[in-house]
């Protein structure tokens, strides 16, 4: 067999070459469109931001309007709602906000109700728009939520404080409403000062067995059961708000099947 030529060699030699080229080519776009695949998002609802396959957990904020806030308070609020917002709630949770006014029936709608689309720092250029994704981030999650503080406040006292009547609420319109199996959690800015002509905390502190039993405790029960609950003590008024009141609420949330994870005093 007669030998290649040098110049029938080197030609082998980059068609050798080409043809790896080629290979290695094939090898990498095979790979981006297998990453791609394997990690792309797997979307989201356009209006609510939350996971197409449904959100992973649900946060529930009640904020009790029914007695004007300090200054010192209305910032304490500002900077809690800002850091629950901004670092508690995780990526594909859903967060339902609640005030609660002498009329519940006129709060029983969330103020907002979005879901947490993630800033975009855990994904790859390769497979998002990470700008896009900041941006919407702080446009329809951050910005909507931080809008309704002034929402969240009022400069006048209401007659009522129907407390009991609202948790139902957040209840029926969050929980039962989305039965999501993640982690549940509902976060009370409260004096924890239930106030209605059925029942005042004001003037007495009832039994929990004897409360429950009550045609009243009945009617406002609500069944929170494996939801964590936070508790903030707003101190408007410190000579009602007693040991016995806290230790009365412990037991209430813990005949519902709910546990308090926190129970956290607010400046003020």
């Amino acid at each position: 067999m007669a030998r290649l030529s040098r110049r029938a060699r080197a030609q082998k030699r980059r068609e050798i070459i080409l043809g790896l080229f080629i290979l290695l080519v094939i090898a990498v776009i095979a790979s981006v469109v297998t990453y791609q695949f394997t990690h792309r998002s797997a979307g989201f609802d356009p209006d609510t931001l939350c996971p197409l396959s449904g959100p992973k957990g649900h946060y529930a904020l009640l904020v009790d309007k029914t007695d004007p806030l300090s200054f010192t308070q209305r910032t304490a609020l500002e900077t809690l709602l800002q850091d629950l917002v901004e670092r508690k709630i995780p990526e594909g949770y859903l967060v339902s906000v609640f005030v609660m006014g002498e009329d519940y029936k006129a709060n029983a709608k969330p103020l907002v109700e979005i879901c947490n689309p993630g800033t975009g720092e855990d994904k790859s250029e390769l497979t998002a728009n990470l700008k896009q994704l900041k941006r919407q981030y702080n446009k329809k999650f951050i910005t909507p939520l931080m809008q309704q503080m002034q929402s969240m406040v009022s400069d006048q006292s209401g007659k009522y404080s129907p407390i009991f009547e609202m948790i139902q609420m957040v209840s029926l319109a969050s929980f039962q409403r989305h039965p999501i199996e993640g982690e549940r959690r509902l976060l009370i800015i409260s004096d924890l000062l239930h106030n209605t002509p059925e029942l005042s905390l004001y003037k007495k502190v009832p039994n929990i067995e004897d409360f429950l039993a009550s045609d009243y405790g009945r009617r406002t029960y609500v069944n929170l059961k494996d939801v964590q609950i936070d508790l903030y003590l707003l101190f408007n008024t410190p000579q009602y708000q007693s040991d016995e009141l806290t230790e009365f609420w412990q037991s209430f949330f813990s005949k519902t099947g709910a546990t308090i994870a926190s129970i956290t005093p607010m400046p003020g």
